[in-house]
């Protein structure tokens, strides 16, 4: 995001901040902005490019943002429920004009038994709409995130990252690279605000991927290529392709559950698929391929017929089974409402750590 003379909003007080960090800015003359780039900003910018080499000209663009991310800003915005991430290196594509990432810890949440979500919504959406109970605009839909994770009484870390602000293309940039989860993840943590300060890759203990709509391309790349193990995919009316990928992370979980046919009722809790579909969402044909696979493949395996459940009849959020592993199922609700509908019903009956564990 440039920022300039007449500039206002949560960033701006983010490089504010920085400004004082560096000693060009006093704290008072932050409180007498009034949220806004003033005079004495654009002063600050300048001394702060002077003292870097830079053009000095107080507009805060790419060059001297990357500048000052090397000394150490992080463009961090703390909202009433969520933390705003500016600028991530790892993000799918360079636009700090938006955020790269939101990030919500629930009432809930246990670091010590660390979990996290990773929420990729469709086309034509935002983070920061997509997590809300009400819509910023009625042409974008939302899912309730926030609310549907609060009252699912799991304990999860939520980590939405943005593909492209209300972009009408399913391009994964730079998710499509090897590592690419892993680095984001790692970023991400890296630049959580106390209490939260000091988590890091390694203390994950499980990971879900959701991927609604057209999140379906980053879905297939972060889950076979991301660098970090996918306890739990979830494709919610998102099977537009990438079939050879789905078609592999599937026979994954198939594999992966005929070794843990002896650990009891809630073996499925080692690896997860669920692909929830609609009538008219364009994903139909291509779900009910991967369903017929997976039946042939579990009977092939000789699998528990509880564990791969796949049907065409139209489910609806409280009719989610407990026991399966993989479920491939059409859903009684339309293409945007399902994960407003569906999302939290899916935490409850996950391996996520929480109530019912």
């Amino acid at each position: 995001m440039w920022m300039q003379l007449g500039s206002s909003g949560a960033l701006l007080h983010s490089w504010q901040q920085f400004l004082v960090e560096q000693q060009l800015l006093s704290a008072a003359a932050v409180a007498g902005s009034e949220g806004n780039f003033d005079a004495a900003t654009a002063d600050a910018t300048m001394a702060y490019q002077r003292r870097r080499g830079l053009t000095v000209d107080g507009i805060v663009g790419e060059q001297t943002l990357n500048q000052a991310r090397q000394d150490g800003y992080s463009g961090v915005v703390v909202g009433p429920r969520y933390t705003l991430l500016y600028g991530l290196r790892s993000a799918a594509i360079d636009d700090w004009e938006h955020p790269s990432a939101l990030v919500y810890a629930p009432p809930q949440l246990d670091p010590s038994e660390l979990a996290v979500v990773v929420y990729l919504h469709g086309l034509g959406n935002h983070i920061e709409n997509v997590v809300r109970e009400t819509p910023l605009s009625p042409d974008r839909p939302v899912a309730d995130l926030l609310g549907q994770l609060d009252r699912s009484g799991r304990s999860a870390l939520l980590l939405v990252p943005e593909l492209r602000y209300d972009g009408g293309t399913p391009d994964p940039g730079r998710f499509a690279t090897a590592g690419a989860l892993r680095l984001l993840l790692a970023e991400a943590l890296d630049k959580l605000p106390p209490p939260l300060s000091g988590l890091r890759v390694g203390d994950v203990r499980r990971l879900l991927l959701i991927s609604h709509s057209g999140g379906y391309q980053a879905a297939a790349a972060l889950a076979q290529h991301g660098g970090m193990r996918v306890d739990e995919l979830y494709l919610l009316d998102s099977l537009y392709g990438q079939e050879a990928a789905y078609s592999a992370l599937l026979d994954e979980t198939l594999a992966e559950l005929v070794t843990a046919a002896d650990r009891g009722p809630r073996q499925w809790a080692t690896r997860r698929l669920i692909n929830l579909y609609t009538r008219a969402g364009g994903t139909a044909e291509l779900s009910r391929t991967q369903a017929r696979r997976a039946s042939a493949e579990a009977e092939r395996l000789q699998l528990d017929p509880g564990l791969v459940q796949t049907a065409d009849e139209p489910l609806g959020p409280a009719e989610l089974p407990d026991g399966a592993a993989v479920l491939i199922q059409r859903v009684a609700v339309g293409h945007s409402e399902l994960p407003l509908q569906f999302f939290g019903p899916l935490l409850q009956k996950s391996g996520l750590p929480g109530r019912g564990s």
